[in-house]
């Protein structure tokens, strides 16, 4: 009984080491515009400005809306693209890797060797 070598494995693929990121990337994508834009707000109070704070903290809040909806739209596009690509990809198959035991003679156009 002979022992077969391992089949070789490369490095994973691009697909997967995006995959493995999504789910941070999302959450500090739309974790982080919040921390930030809650730490900008604290600066518009009322009595500092000689205007009303309110639109400015509004003006805030819709940015971070967008900053939030963006990030999410680009996971979701991204994971799409990934599971697109694994599908394609298919599982891996690896060819035998016995030797051929007779030559294999390639033949012209014509039919002959």
């Amino acid at each position: 009984m002979s022992a077969r070598p391992a089949p070789p494995l490369g490095p994973p693929g691009l697909e997967r080491t995006l995959t493995r990121w999504l789910i941070p990337a999302y959450v500090a994508g739309v974790g982080l515009p919040w921390i930030i834009g809650a730490w900008i707000k604290t600066g518009y109070q009322p009595g500092l400005l000689k205007t009303d704070p309110q639109p400015a903290r509004d003006l805030i809040d819709i940015f971070c809306m967008g900053v939030s909806l963006f990030d999410a739209a680009l996971v979701f596009t991204v994971g799409v693209g990934c599971l697109v690509v694994s599908i394609m990809k298919g599982p891996a198959r690896y060819a035998d890797s016995a030797c051929a035991t007779q030559p294999i003679e390639e033949r012209d156009g014509q039919g002959r060797p």
